[in-house]
Order: C-alpha cells, then structure tokens, then sequence
C-alpha cells in the first residue's frame, strides 16, 4: 500500500511526462505486481474495444505503444484470445518487469524497449495500435505538438491498409486538434466516450474517449462521426465544449475541402494518370489535390495545381510553389478560380503549386513547412526544360 501511495506521489510530481528517467524511477517504486491504468478499467473498456477488434481475424498482430505496466494487453490475450500482441515503452524497466510477469504465462506476447517516437518496424506491420494514454503523455503544452507529430507519422507507416489506430484519450483540444488534422485525408475516424462504471464520487470528472481512425488507401476525406450523445456525458462541462467545439472546427474544414463539386486527388492519384501526363503542361489545366499525410512527411496540405492559360514563352520559371498562410487562404485572390488564376499571371510561372495552410500547421515555422513541402512539390514539377532552374 506504501509502495502504490509512493507512486501516486510521484506520478502527481513527475512533471514532464516525456521524460525515460522519471518513468524509470516511477515504475521502480511500483514494481512489476502493482500495474497502473491510465483513465479507465478493463470492465469499462472491453466492449467499446472489442467491438472494433474482433472484427478480424483472431491472429491480427497489434502494437500496444507505451504500454507501461497496464494490463489492457493481458486482457486481450486471455479475454479475447488476440495472442499477437506486441508491446513497446521506452522504459527499460517496465519492460523487464512486465516481461517477467508475462513469459509464462502469455508466450506469445512481444515486449520490447522502443521511443515511439521512431519506432524499429517495416512498413505496414500492424493491424491495429491501441493507445492508452501514450499521445496524451507526449502532448505536453509547453514542449509543443514536435513528439506527437512524429508519433502520429510512425502510426500512419506502421499501420496496414485497413488498419485501425485505436486512440483511448482526455480529449484535450491541443491533442484533438493534432489527432484530427495530421489524420485528415485517407482515414475514417469516430470518437466515442467510454462509460465510466466506478464514480469516485458525485462531482463530474474527466471522461476518456475513444478515438478510432481506420486507415484507406486512398486520400479520400470523411467527417469525423460522434458516437455520443451529450446528455449522456459523465464529464465536466468544460471538457464537453472543448471535444464538441473541435470537433466542429475540424469537420468545418473538411466540408470546406470537399464539397461535392470539388475531387481533391493524391500524389498516387496523379501518378496513376488522374490528370493526365504531368510531365507536360496542358493550358489552362486547374485541380486540387492533397499532399502528405501518409508518414512521410509531418503535415498534409491542400493545394492546387494549375497550368497557366497561355503559354507565351516569356516564363520565368517552369514551375512555382505559392505558401498561402492560414489568415489569408479566404481572400478571393486565394479562395476563387478568377483570383487563383491572376496569382498564376504575375507569378511568371508556367506551372503553379497553390499551398494553403490552415490549423494543423499553426504551431510550425514557415522553415519547417518548406522543408517538408519540397519532396512533394518535386514530384509534381513538369519536365525542365532549358537551364532546369530549381523551383522557387
């Protein structure tokens, strides 16, 4: 009882929740018997879980990243009989402890000492990541949104087509706002509360939810569907107007993407023939497309790419990248195809790439973002021609 006070003591004071030391001496206090759950019990958990897992089949491999000393995996495999479990946490001692606990009991189960951050497995290795508090604890406010990015990119190139990233979350907007921007394009999402069974007392306290994000193999972009009803929340009120305020936010900004009329098309699309050649300009040519977000690079962009209308041989570059910052994108210059295409004349460009920011790039420096556009702009540069001037 001591030992578990002492933990509750230190977990109150750990302070910065990325750090491997105040998790290694965190989980030494502990010990390998006194397991910790991060925001709800197994009882809470299994049916919302489950509902989504078993709907593959039983040898589906799964990654528990940051698992700590939870006992969601031991659940899994002895409640729901998924044995492909593997479970990663940058601390060494946590996983030692819970390797010990499990190796004869559970052989099947993986554990091994990993950052999440860059994680050391192929390229679509998993069925579906179960996250129990593991973005939460990176998304600290004052180190900034760097560590989740790079966690959501590891996610999005570990998981199979078809995949799912279970996200088990406070719902805070800074995490929100970073889960539904960088999985924006080609991913299905819902976000459901998870009833809480045990009150410890009377007055409303934080709830967990459920985020779950399926991923496609196309760039395709859905709403992201609520599976709660406000009236049954057993939340405060100000975290119910937090998850509901950036949950409008951001299925204002899809529906602005996509509004029936407009088809926003990806880099596969493109390369596929979905326009044409585009190694060749063609007068007048204009369409959208989305770039990024596939775990390559940090951010997805929406842009447009548009062949200027008359080719009068006095360009002076092949082809131009346009950065629209977020307070301007719904100018007229920007937002209409009129205004658009006077951008294209005084830009001198034969080709133009129009980027538009909006919220999920805010906390990013205009260096960052020209460092991660450039790969992708590249590949959509038609051929050079004369001094093969780099795109400016």
């Amino acid at each position: 009882m001591e030992k578990k006070k002492q933990g509750e003591e230190l977990l109150e004071t750990l302070g910065d929740f990325t750090s491997k030391e105040n998790w290694d001496r965190f989980f030494s206090i502990r010990g390998s018997d006194d397991s910790f759950e991060w925001y709800a019990e197994w009882a809470e958990l299994r049916g919302p879980l489950l509902s989504h897992l078993q709907q593959h089949q039983p040898n589906i491999q799964i990654l528990v990243p940051a698992c700590g000393n939870s006992r969601l995996s031991e659940h899994l495999y002895d409640d729901a009989a998924l044995k492909a479990i593997t479970n990663i946490d940058f601390s060494k001692v946590v996983i030692s402890d819970m390797l010990r606990r499990n190796v004869r009991q559970r052989p099947e189960m993986r554990w091994r000492v990993m950052d999440i951050t860059t994680m050391q497995f192929m390229d679509e290795t998993f069925d579906a990541v179960i996250d129990k508090g593991g973005l939460d604890a990176l998304m600290e406010p004052q180190l900034g949104p760097k560590l989740g990015i790079q966690y959501l990119s590891e996610v999005m190139r570990i998981l199979k087509s078809g995949g799912k990233f279970i996200c088990l979350t406070l719902a805070e907007s800074h995490v929100l706002g970073l889960l539904f921007s960088k999985l924006r394009f080609g991913w299905k999402m819902t976000i459901e509360a998870i009833p809480q069974t045990q009150k410890p007392s009377s007055k409303p306290s934080l709830q967990t939810f459920m985020v779950v994000a399926e991923k496609e193999m196309s760039s395709t972009l859905y709403e992201i569907t609520a599976l709660f009803n406000n009236d049954s929340l057993d939340c405060t009120g100000v975290q119910a107007c937090g998850i509901n305020e950036a949950l409008e936010n951001e299925n204002q900004i899809r529906r602005g993407y996509f509004n029936g009329s407009h088809i926003l098309y990806s880099l596969e699309d493109l390369q596929l023939g979905a326009k044409g050649d585009l190694t060749k300009l063609c007068q007048g040519r204009r369409f959208q497309l989305t770039l990024g977000g596939q775990g390559g690079s940090l951010f997805s962009y929406r842009a447009i790419l548009l062949d200027a209308q008359r080719h009068s041989g006095s360009f002076m570059y092949h082809c131009g990248v346009f950065i629209v910052p977020k307070r301007r994108a719904r100018e007229w210059l920007f937002s209409s195809e009129e205004g658009q295409w006077m951008v294209v004349e005084s830009s001198k460009a034969a080709r133009l790439i129009m980027v538009l920011l909006d919220t999920c790039h805010n906390n990013a420096s205009m260096d960052d973002i020209q460092k991660d556009l450039s790969p992708l702009v590249e590949q959509l540069a038609p051929g050079k021609e004369d001094n093969g001037a780099q795109i400016p």
